[in-house]
């Protein structure tokens, strides 16, 4: 009996000590595909209506709330003597019974002739202000350097190639960030 106890005591430490343990598997890393972003295409001439300028989907996605009330439209024309080819103005967030003036935010875009006369026109707006003391300082849109321009409310400027738009928000509705991004995104072909 004590032979066959020494011989299972002995088979058993051999066991142990002949095989190497087995190799700790790796865990799987999950793969994650991701598509490609789409590229920016950008806009070259005006849209056809406020929905084409900046979706809701923009207005509440960038603001980070929901815009409620009723969005107008007004198309303007042309000024041959500043250059300007056509405009549209999109008032969003009107409260019930106000004109468009009441809007939460304003989004007006211009096209000129040339890329020479939509700079000028930024020039201007950005000179205005400053005629009446209120200071304008340089902001990023997109690729293009535009002009933060805050008084009572929060407007940013920009112009991109022979476009420009302005936004306008009440300053309790978004940074000055977020309202670059509004105008980097209304400078988006949709």
């Amino acid at each position: 009996m004590r032979t066959l106890l020494l011989a299972l005591v002995m088979a058993v430490a051999a066991g142990c000590t002949s095989a190497p343990p087995p190799a700790a598997k790796a865990p799987e890393i999950p793969r994650i595909s991701t598509s490609a972003a789409k590229p920016r295409v950008e806009r070259v001439a005006l849209p056809a209506s406020c929905g084409r300028l900046l979706t809701r989907q923009d207005l509440d996605d960038v603001v980070e709330t929901v815009i409620t009330g009723r969005t107008e439209v007004v198309v303007g024309v042309g000024l041959p003597k500043i250059g300007r080819t056509g405009r549209i103005d999109c008032y969003y967030g009107i409260p019930q019974d106000q004109p468009p003036a009441a809007a939460v935010l304003t989004v007006g875009m211009a096209a000129y002739t040339d890329q020479t006369s939509a700079r000028q026109r930024v020039q201007e707006t950005v000179d205005a202000e400053r005629d009446k003391g209120i200071a304008a300082e340089e902001i990023k849109v997109g690729t293009d350097t535009g002009f933060l321009i805050e008084g009572d409310t929060r407007t940013v400027v920009v112009a991109h190639g022979t476009l420009t738009v302005a936004v306008t928000v009440a300053k309790t509705l978004a940074t000055p960030e977020q309202v670059a991004k509004l105008a980097d995104r209304a400078l988006t072909e949709r």
